[in-house]
């Protein structure tokens, strides 16, 4: 497996990728506390917040997008670091976390 450091570098830079192209993802990467979430975890209260700087904007919409892109990319980042058939099995967990949210 990919060892610890590499795989917040990942997290970080993907992260980091979705902010510039998603502003509603700005600064969800910090706690409460201010301590840098370094372990992928997006803060909610942090996003809810931002959500409040898109007046008159389908909101709902922005978030599902700017999530679905990190989850894109962090998808492929599994896929190149550990192959194919684990982002696979990603896919399917993620899949069936989403089945029991319906």
């Amino acid at each position: 497996f990919i060892g610890d450091k590499v795989t917040k570098k990942m997290l970080a830079w993907s992260l980091e990728r979705a902010q510039k192209a998603h502003p509603v993802l700005k600064n969800v990467h910090w706690s409460p506390g201010g301590d840098l979430l370094d372990n992928g975890e997006i803060e909610v209260g942090a996003l809810v917040k931002n959500c409040a700087l898109f007046p008159g904007q389908p909101v709902p919409q922005l978030v599902k997008a700017a999530l679905a892109e990190l989850l894109v990319m962090r998808l492929a980042a599994v896929e190149q670091g550990l192959g194919a058939p684990m982002r696979q099995s990603v896919e399917k967990e993620v899949a069936r976390l989403g089945e029991l949210l319906k």
